[in-house]
């Protein structure tokens, strides 16, 4: 696990491009402490940089990492999990390789198939390969997007980076606001790609690439998500057996280290899956962790992930989470995020991120099962869409202007909606565009693109044969994506901790996109599939339970000292938002219960980013 960064076709004299590179690298320290290698090519007007997080090859894997004759260079972040076999096969065809690394592999898979070596890659990855003999970058990016990639085409060179502070670190880049992508942000709760918050920087599509040459840039995809037939002859029973499998190799293949991995434990079945087949496989004593809501039942599940453990012989860790950790450790985390995010429980992962690397460079996880298995309650509300053929659209959409209640404007927006498509994403929307203008400032207005760029393309929506794989493929590709795995890297990195995630793993998310809807969701019981492995391999307090979510407790916005932070910071500076509007908000937060808690926790991630990027900055 690394940070990465680099830059080609710069204006920089060599001296400024040295110092440029040394600035990038250095802005990457936490997510990898371990080393840092700078590598300018002042004849091609090129540079790369990289921070190493030392898990495989610790004594070899010094990046960036060339080929026999330095004419070919790649930086990786992340994991290659099939390099090995890549090897093997790359060795035979005469490559020589002087160490253990993955990064290696890609190097010589480059020189072997060119830009067709991405679809050979298994793993999760942000990756750069620079080939100097042809003034050639080539970026990609990880199909379900476990690792981040961002870049900006400017006047003084092609830039990316892990982060986008990498990009600020050269001196080239400013961070402005990008108001496309904070009324997008408003109404989600993230920034989908490609948009970014920053005006002038892109974040790569998962599993697409970007050639950058001197005659110019090339965009393409090696991935996309796409719905298989399924196979007509093949037993509910069969199906059971050959996820049972594929599970089994992916968390083996996922433990592969020169250093201890352990595991996240919720207690519920995917974590409590990810972490059986680890004790299984990894011969040594496993090291779990967990976080702890005291005096929130609704929200703990400390007992169960303590079961689990148990019932694995594991070491576990416990982190309890304390609201009144959150004005402290905002500031950190809008910092680390870069980009607001708050569709999912932000502050909760960053405690639980700190534990585990405490103790350990790297954890599997159980991320990714819900939404290929169909794991959250909004899959079961399929039976809503029928509803939607009786109801007119206008009077609907024209009632949820009047109605206070979020859950019941929300469903009045899902039956108004236009079409299916857009029904689906009115689930996740919490401001509509009259909202958003009341809310922000009359300067930072902008018309759109509202739910538009979290939309699934037409290409996707083709292979959908029902509701639910509809449904599965929006979150798959936005929530998960730019919510979830983008959180998830962010907060983890920041402490300098590597994610791993065999639920992603390619042979895994492959026999998820042809298995048959009847075993991911059936007459209200979600991840069918998943039922039966629980049943083999969990014990039965754990296989018996149903899904419970990982989120903030409630009211956790309007409890001391949480409620004075939130006035402060929206009350108190400058920023986008109207000060009446918002105060309004705060009120119906206090007064409203947990219905009115995703508002006001969308606006504070969007103020706490403002703060750290734009106010920093000098906007007003």
């Amino acid at each position: 696990m690394c940070g990465i960064a680099g830059v080609v076709n710069t204006e920089l004299s060599p001296e400024e491009l040295e110092a440029a590179l040394a600035r990038m690298e250095r802005s990457l320290f936490h997510r990898g402490p371990d080393e840092g290698g700078v590598l300018a090519f002042p004849a091609q007007r090129a540079g790369l940089a990289a921070r190493r997080l030392a898990i495989v090859d610790l004594q070899g894997g010094r990046q960036p990492m060339p080929n026999e004759d330095g004419t070919v260079h790649a930086v990786l972040n992340g994991e290659i999990y099939n390099h090995a076999e890549l090897r093997r096969d790359l060795e035979s065809r005469g490559h020589r390789f002087k160490s253990r690394s993955d990064t290696e592999a890609v190097v010589h898979l480059y020189e072997e198939h060119g830009v067709a070596c991405l679809d050979l890659l298994h793993g999760m990855f942000g990756l750069a390969v620079f080939d100097s003999r042809r003034r050639r970058l080539l970026l990609a990016r990880d199909g379900p997007g476990m690792k981040p990639l961002y870049f900006a085409e400017t006047g003084c060179g092609f830039l990316f980076g892990s982060e986008a502070k990498a990009l600020f670190a050269s001196g080239l880049v400013r961070p402005e606001p990008n108001l496309a992508a904070i009324d997008t942000y408003l109404a989600l709760g993230y920034v989908p790609t490609p948009m970014s918050a920053f005006q002038g920087v892109e974040k790569l599509r998962p599993g697409c690439f970007v050639v950058v040459e001197p005659s110019g840039v090339r965009r393409g995809e090696f991935w996309r998500f796409r719905h298989q037939e399924p196979s007509p002859s093949k037993s509910d029973a069969e199906y059971v057996d050959e996820l049972d499998s594929l599970l089994s190799r992916a968390v083996r293949s996922h433990l592969a280290a020169d250093v201890p991995v352990g595991a996240f434990l919720s207690g519920g079945w995917d974590s409590s899956l990810t972490a059986a087949y680890a004790a299984r496989h990894t011969g040594k004593r496993l090291q779990t962790f967990s976080i702890v809501f005291p005096g929130e039942p609704k929200t703990d599940e400390s007992q169960h992930a303590r079961l689990m453990s148990a019932f694995l012989g594991a070491g576990h860790h416990e982190v309890e989470f304390q609201p009144a950790s959150i004005p402290d450790a905002m500031p950190r985390i809008a910092r680390h995020l870069e980009e607001p995010c708050s569709n999912v429980p932000v502050a909760v992962v960053y405690a639980l991120t700190s534990l585990g690397a405490q103790h350990l460079k790297t954890v599997v996880s159980g991320e990714g099962s819900d939404e290929l298995f169909a794991g959250y309650h909004y899959f079961r509300s399929g039976q809503s869409y029928p509803i939607r053929r009786f109801t007119p659209r206008g009077p609907a959409r024209f009632a949820a202007r009047f109605v206070k209640n979020p859950r019941v404007r929300r469903a009045l927006r899902f039956l108004g909606a236009p079409d299916e498509r857009t029904a689906d994403a009115e689930w996740f929307r919490v401001f509509s565009p009259a909202e958003k203008r009341r809310l922000l400032k009359p300067e930072y207005w902008n018309e759109g693109p509202d739910l538009a760029p979290a939309m699934i393309p037409d290409e996707v929506l083709s292979t959908c044969r029902d509701v639910l794989q509809r449904r599965l493929a929006l979150d798959f590709t936005g929530r998960l994506a730019d919510g979830i795995l983008f959180m998830s890297d962010k907060m983890s990195m920041s402490h300098s901790l590597e994610v791993r995630m065999p639920f992603l793993d390619r042979a895994v998310v492959d026999f998820a996109l042809r298995l048959p809807s009847r075993l991911k969701m059936c007459r209200g019981r979600e991840k069918v599939v998943l039922s039966a492995l629980a049943k083999r391999h969990l014990p039965p307090g754990i296989a018996a339970r149903r899904k419970q979510g990982l989120g903030y407790p409630p009211r956790v916005w309007t409890t001391p000292p949480v409620d004075r932070y939130v006035r402060e910071l929206l009350l108190d500076g400058p920023g986008p938002f109207d000060v009446a509007s918002v105060e309004r908000l705060i009120l119906q937060t206090k007064n409203g219960g947990r219905p009115y808690a995703l508002p006001i926790n969308r606006v504070v991630f969007l103020q706490a980013w403002w703060n750290e990027f734009i106010s920093a900055n000098g906007a007003k």
